[in-house]
Formats: structure tokens, C-alpha cells, sequence
């Protein structure tokens, strides 16, 4: 199956397969996008809806029979909507900064980068630890050979747009809560 082998190498060989995805359309890519968040979505949908129902079992709540699937197709939506939108917010927050270091061609191209940059954090989220470490540092590293290869960036410049782009929100969310810790503090 092709979608297989597409995962495998923007995992695995990006370079090569940004190589191929430069002829690729904007709704290839969000389509790619959108197939593996609803596969992640309904792997997350389903454990939560039998954590839930585990533990209801174990209270012996009765009362909250139908919570569990509810819980679970909510968590399928919410997931969805989060990933379409924290996506495109990426996508736009990331081209400001790749534009600056000189990439010049075009929104469409950062998009690509982005949605099929996300890969290994689509593919690991749903396993602790990986959700949090292993999947966004190995996306970050795919996103960068995007930026080079779809963008035309050289690496230095794709790593600096990358970087200013995570640590600017960082630097702002850290000064507001420091902002906002320092009366507490007094």
C-alpha cells in the first residue's frame, strides 16, 4: 500500500521522500495529514473508552453505562479538531520564520513540510513517553529536511528557522508565567 511506504520514508529516508512529495498538491499532503490523525484519533478514542469503562467496573458506577463510548467518540472529535487546527497554526507560525531565513517558495511548501513532517508524532502518539519526547524530536528533525528540501534552505538556515520558531512561543510562555508568579511571590 502506498500510504505505508510513504510513512516508512518520512520516518526513515525524509530527504528522499520530500524529494518525491515536491510534486505532490497541498490537498496530498493534508490528506496524508488527516488519514493518519484519524487513525490516531480512534487508536486514542479507544483506549480511553476502555480505561473508562475499566474503571467504571471497578467503582461500580452503573449509572454512567453509555459514558465510556461518549467519552471515547468526544475524544475521537476533539482530537481531530486540536490536530486540524494546531496544524495549520504551525504551518503559518513556522513559514513567518522560514520566510525571514530566506525561504521563498511559498506557504504551500511549508505546509507540506509540516503536515508530512508530523508523521512519527502521529504514528508514536498514542504510546506514552514517545507522545512526548521520542515523536516531536524525531518530527522536528523531519520537518527540518523538509524546509530544506521544499523550501531550497540550507541546513543551517532550515535548523535556525525551526529553533526561532519553538523557542519564541517558549520564551513569551515562560515570561508570563513569571509575570504572573513574581505577585504571588510577594
Amino acid at each position: 500500500m502506498e500510504i505505508l511506504g510513504r510513512i516508512r520514508g518520512f520516518a526513515f529516508n525524509p530527504a528522499k521522500e520530500f524529494g518525491a512529495a515536491k510534486k505532490d498538491t497541498l490537498m496530498d499532503a493534508f490528506k496524508y495529514y488527516i488519514l493518519l490523525l484519524a487513525v490516531l484519533a480512534a487508536i486514542l478514542a479507544i483506549v480511553m473508552a476502555v480505561a473508562v469503562s475499566v474503571v467504571e467496573s471497578m467503582v461500580e458506577l452503573p449509572m454512567l453505562g453509555g459514558f465510556a463510548f461518549l467519552l471515547g467518540a468526544v475524544t475521537f472529535v476533539d482530537i481531530l479538531i486540536i490536530g486540524f487546527f494546531a496544524a495549520l497554526y504551525v504551518i503559518v507560525w513556522l513559514h513567518i520564520w522560514v520566510y525571514l531565513f530566506g525561504g521563498r517558495k511559498g506557504l504551500k511548501e511549508t505546509a507540506k513540510a509540516v503536515t508530512y513532517g508530523a508523521t512519527p508524532c502521529l504514528i508514536l502518539g498514542w504510546i506514552p513517553v514517545a507522545n512526548v519526547i521520542i515523536g516531536p524530536i524525531w518530527s522536528v528533525l523531519v520537518i527540518i529536511n523538509g524546509v530544506m528540501e521544499l523550501q531550497e534552505l540550507s541546513p543551517g538556515m532550515a535548523i535556525l528557522a525551526i529553533i526561532v520558531a519553538i523557542l519564541v512561543p517558549v520564551i513569551v510562555i515562560v515570561a508570563v508565567l513569571a509575570a504572573l508568579a513574581v505577585p504571588m511571590m510577594l
